[in-house]
């Protein structure tokens, strides 16, 4: 009986559990982080208050005091001006480039008005910035001209059965107030053209 196997049972190999780490050396590596993390977390301290370093009074006082080189004071007075040579100085002249529309008044507006031809009408002057048919972007372009510390204002009018929004600057006294409006908003990329009224 003791060598024989029995019928209907078969031996099978027990299959062999291979294993990469042992048990106790897991169990060594996992001690060991535990007790490396307890030694660092014990050193760090983050509970105990922040110490700051103690500072004598004789050290600050002489680390306030950065400076100690004043020569410069004795030598300003000293250096002379050269001033800039008058030929290097550009000579600004006024041009106008500007072009002056006169704006075409109707003989019947000039009638109804009840000024006669013979007498010479009051000259002011306008510019004419931008038309638009949209009444946010005419907005929006008055408010450019504005901030420029310029009057401005949005006159709506009807041709061809489309509603405009003319942006205008003014009015001006003086056709040099106006050439100097329309540079002002040449100079913030703003375009215009100078009408007589």
């Amino acid at each position: 009986m003791f060598g024989k196997v029995q019928r209907g049972v078969s031996k099978k190999p027990k299959p062999s559990k291979s294993k990469l780490l042992p048990t106790w050396l897991g169990t060594a590596i996992i001690i060991l982080i535990v007790f490396f993390g307890a030694v660092t977390f014990a050193l760090w301290k983050p509970w105990a208050p922040v110490q700051h370093p103690q500072v004598s009074q004789n050290t600050m006082s002489k680390d306030t005091e950065t400076n100690h080189d004043y020569r410069f004071y004795d030598q300003l007075p000293k250096q002379q001006v050269t001033p800039i040579p008058e030929q290097a100085v550009p000579t600004r002249q006024t041009t106008t480039n500007s072009i002056i529309v006169e704006a075409p008044q109707a003989a019947s507006d000039v009638a109804s008005a009840g000024i006669s031809t013979n007498d010479p009408a009051p000259v002011s002057y306008i510019l004419q910035v931008k038309s638009f048919q949209d009444p946010d972007s005419a907005d929006a372009r008055r408010s450019e001209i504005l901030m420029n510390k310029l009057p401005a204002d949005v006159i709506t009018s009807t041709e061809g059965g489309q509603t405009w929004y003319r942006v205008i600057s003014g009015p001006y006294q003086t056709q040099q107030d106006a050439v100097q409006a329309q540079q002002t908003l040449q100079n913030s990329g703003i375009d215009s053209i100078v009408v007589k009224n």
